[in-house]
């Protein structure tokens, strides 16, 4: 029978398909890989037609052309993709103010990625039970000035989960961060009796220990779907050039035409609009750092 599905997993060389409210374990016709046109010809997320048979396998027969995808280099790769997930519509950020500690600078890299695959994008400030810190009111501030939904909330207490839950309804939504910033535990709360595997925080290193090791989506009880990836260390650009990098800042380029030099990359040049801004307390100065970080790390 011919069936239309997404995949929800992946297992070596099978995949999980959802269809009707079934699943089928379906393996790839040959055609799909010589025809397709990255590392990763079949992803979380993709919408196939496959062909199935009583004993709930299946054949993915053809993989639907994709509308969006998360990706980052492929091992080994700097030009090569790996698709993380496809068909999605936002990524939610996902950080800790404590254990591991709150790292704006990836969380920039983050939302970057998200304007580069074209998604929506959301930051979710997680561990609040562990106290409030400074620097989590004044990024909460600076992502809500340049429109970046962001809830700050418990997965322990429940805290603030009834106002991410309605930004995660009838989306597709990817999480991504760091291990150990309690993705798999939010999913644990949003999702009744779905009972994910929850990783710890190294006491040496107070970095999160892998609990997530595939890529998986799951459909929420009040509509949508969300992918929980593994923790990423670090996130690579790659396709970003130095020149430009302040559009990825809106707060940056309100005062960039203001620039005493054309093509200012508002680091060394004097007179530099976006520098004073900074002094004067209109740019926040984590966000500029965070821009000469990623600025300095391009080739």
């Amino acid at each position: 029978m011919i069936v239309n599905g997404i995949v929800v997993r992946g297992h070596g060389k099978s995949f999980i398909i959802r269809s009707g409210g079934q699943e089928f374990s379906c393996e790839i016709r040959g055609k799909i890989k010589y025809w397709a046109d990255s590392t990763t010809p079949v992803a979380v997320g993709d919408d196939v037609v496959i062909s199935t048979n009583r004993d709930g396998s299946g054949m993915i027969e053809v993989v639907e052309k994709r509308r969006s995808m998360f990706c980052r280099p492929a091992k080994g790769s700097n030009q090569d993709k790996q698709i993380i997930a496809a068909n999605i519509d936002q990524l939610a950020v996902v950080a800790s103010v404590k254990q591991p500690t709150l790292k704006p600078g990836l969380i920039d890299r983050f939302l970057i990625s998200a304007q580069l695959g074209n998604l929506k994008s959301l930051v979710i400030i997680n561990k609040i039970d562990l106290g409030r810190i400074p620097l989590l009111d004044d990024l909460q501030k600076a992502y809500s000035d340049i429109g970046i939904p962001n809830y700050a909330i418990s997965a322990i207490t429940g805290e603030g989960l009834d106002l991410l839950e309605p930004a995660l309804a009838e989306h597709r939504t990817i999480f991504a961060g760091h291990s150990g910033v309690g993705k798999s535990t939010i999913l644990n709360h949003l999702i009744p009796g779905l009972n994910l595997k929850v990783g710890d925080v190294s006491e040496h290193t107070n970095r999160g220990i892998h609990a997530t090791s595939s890529i998986e989506l799951f459909e929420l009880p009040h509509g949508g779907y969300v992918v929980d990836s593994p923790g990423l260390k670090v996130l690579g650009l790659w396709e970003l050039q130095k020149k430009g990098l302040d559009r990825y800042f809106p707060e940056l380029c309100r005062f960039a035409d203001n620039c005493r030099f054309a093509g200012c990359c508002h680091i060394p040049e004097p007179d530099c609009a976006v520098k004073n801004a900074v002094k004067d307390g209109l740019i926040p100065e984590f966000r500029y750092k965070g821009y000469v970080t990623i600025y300095n790390s391009l080739s």
